[in-house]
Parts: C-alpha cells; sequence; structure tokens
C-alpha cells in the first residue's frame, strides 16, 4: 500500500473551520500530497419554477456557484502559500452523496476526507443518509471523522484471519497496511481485533451429548483463530502490538474493544454494493458502525 497522494476533501458549506482539510494537511508533512477541494451546493427555491423563469433560475444559479468558486479558491490561496499542491471543484447537486460519488468516479483519488454529518446529539454516521450511502457505495477508501485533529489514542483495525478467498485475503493485508500507516502518521498505538462465534452445538432433550466435551470444542476454537490471527500478524511484523480475538457477536464485541482501548479510528473493509462487509458477512459492519463512537476508515478490496 502506497500513502495516498491524491485526497479528496468535502468542504461542507462556508464555515470558518474544516476539520476534514485539517486532517489532509497531516499527511502534507509526511509526502507530497494533491489536495481537491470539493463543494456541493444546492439551493430549493431554484425548484420554484411557477415563481421563477428559467432565465432568472439560471442567473440565479450562476451567482450561487460564482460565489461558492471564490470562497473555495480563498482555501486554495490558503493551501498553495503553504506549499500544498491543490485544485477546486464545486458542483450543483440536489444529493450530496451522488455528488461526491461522481466526483470519486472521475478524479479516483486514494483517499476520501469527510466530517460526519451528525448533529450534536448524534454521531452515528447510520443516522445520517449521506454518510451511510457513502460507507456502502464510495468506491475510494472514506475516512469519516468527528474532529479536526488527531489524538494520541489507538488505532484499531477489524480483520478476519480465517477468510479463505482472495478478495477477503486481499483486504485483511489492506486493512493492516493502511493500520499501519495510520499508527505511523498518528504516532499512536495499533491494534486489531478478531471476533468469532462457536457454532451452537448446545445440549439438547433428543440428542446425547455425553461424550462431547463442549468446553474443550470452545477453547479449539478460541485457539484457531488465535492461530491464524498470529500468522496473519506476522506476515506484518505486527505480532508485537497487541491483539484481541474475543468470542461473541463482531456487533457487540468490537465496540467494546474500542472503548476498552478508547480507540480513536477504527478500521474495517467494505464488499460489494449491497452492504459493508470485510471482517464481516452481510450487514453486520452496519451494526458494528453503528455502535461506534470514533473516526471510521472503510476500504474496498483491491482485486
Amino acid at each position: 500500500m502506497k500513502t495516498p497522494k491524491r485526497i479528496l476533501v468535502v468542504i461542507s458549506g462556508r464555515h470558518t473551520e474544516h476539520p476534514a482539510l485539517e486532517r489532509a494537511l497531516k499527511f502534507a508533512d509526511f509526502n507530497d500530497v494533491h489536495i481537491h477541494l470539493f463543494n456541493c451546493l444546492y439551493e430549493p427555491v431554484m425548484a420554484l419554477k411557477d415563481v421563477l423563469s428559467s432565465e432568472h433560475r439560471k442567473e440565479m444559479k450562476s451567482q450561487y456557484m460564482a460565489d461558492r468558486y471564490l470562497y473555495m479558491d480563498t482555501l486554495a490561496d490558503t493551501l498553495d502559500k503553504k506549499g500544498v499542491s491543490c485544485s477546486v471543484n464545486v458542483a450543483w447537486h440536489r444529493d450530496l452523496h451522488e455528488a461526491i460519488e461522481e466526483i470519486v468516479d472521475e478524479l479516483e483519488p486514494d483517499l476520501v476526507i469527510k466530517r460526519i454529518s451528525a448533529d450534536t446529539s448524534n454521531i452515528n454516521p447510520f443516522a445520517m443518509p449521506v454518510d451511510r450511502h457513502l460507507l456502502r457505495y464510495c468506491k475510494a477508501p472514506l475516512l469519516l471523522i468527528k474532529d479536526s485533529h488527531w489524538v494520541k489514542k489507538p488505532i484499531l483495525a477489524a480483520i478476519d484471519p480465517t477468510a479463505d478467498n482472495k478478495e477477503h485475503i486481499a483486504l485483511n493485508h489492506n486493512i493492516l497496511e493502511y493500520s499501519k500507516m495510520f499508527a505511523h502518521l498518528t504516532e499512536t498505538e495499533l491494534h486489531s481485533v478478531n471476533t468469532f462465534e462457536t457454532p451452537n452445538m448446545g445440549p439438547s432433550m433428543d440428542v446425547g451429548w455425553a461424550n462431547i466435551d463442549f468446553e474443550s470444542i470452545k477453547v479449539d476454537f478460541s485457539n484457531a483463530h488465535k492461530n491464524k490471527m498470529q500468522s496473519l500478524l506476522k506476515e506484518h511484523y505486527l505480532l508485537n502490538n497487541p491483539f484481541h480475538v474475543i468470542e461473541g457477536p463482531a456487533d457487540i464485541a468490537i465496540p467494546n474493544v474500542a472503548k476498552e482501548i478508547d480507540a480513536q479510528l477504527l478500521i474495517l473493509g467494505t464488499v460489494g454494493r449491497t452492504g459493508l462487509s470485510g471482517a464481516f458477512i452481510g450487514n453486520t459492519a452496519e451494526h458494528v458502525l453503528a455502535h461506534m463512537n470514533c473516526d471510521i476508515l472503510t476500504l474496498k478490496p483491491t482485486i
């Protein structure tokens, strides 16, 4: 994995602070990067066709766009003075997530950074349609953040060392490489986590299980996951880093680990356009993220 050099930063409105841009500039401290500033606007008043003529709507749109480009150019000038390569794009679109997906298709950035769209009472990105869509469909690595700056808290990588297909195996490696990069970038500790559930083979009234040691089966199952976890971490020279192999549902166990270590960032994989996956199956990852209270980086397979 190469350090991101083409970074798409989603600028929200005309605020005085832009946390996503502050995060992007951190990469510029370590490498030559190009930051593409993206802003999307739309005014509902433009839909009043019975009130405004087509000429009036055209002129108003032109003025709105010119004003927003002027603002974005001031941000670009600031980056230019810092010696950071940058470019600007403003889109007129009713749906922000679609606008972002379109610019991602066009630019093919190495990383997209966006502030979580939650209000003050809810920081869950799945509560907001824009972020929910992006987590599912954004083709580029997507970093959703809460605040402007990195802090001295651990990075948590969610992986599945038992994966047996090329797509998921490659995704595991990608997650760990990104995790190492972010741990280096933030100068913080890297943890990894894997969850498992022992197959339900409990005693039944209709079946005799007298000769089966269920506790031994659980221990063997756990040891198998730990061995595969250690083997995967060894490939990335991470055996000395803390790792967690937890029995239980991923949507409960992973948030618990994140809370226990006070993680600032969770990194996990996404597969397909019908739901999140990676170290998980189906929509389990959506349930995981719904309980997270930190930054989130999602990655898609590279093969």
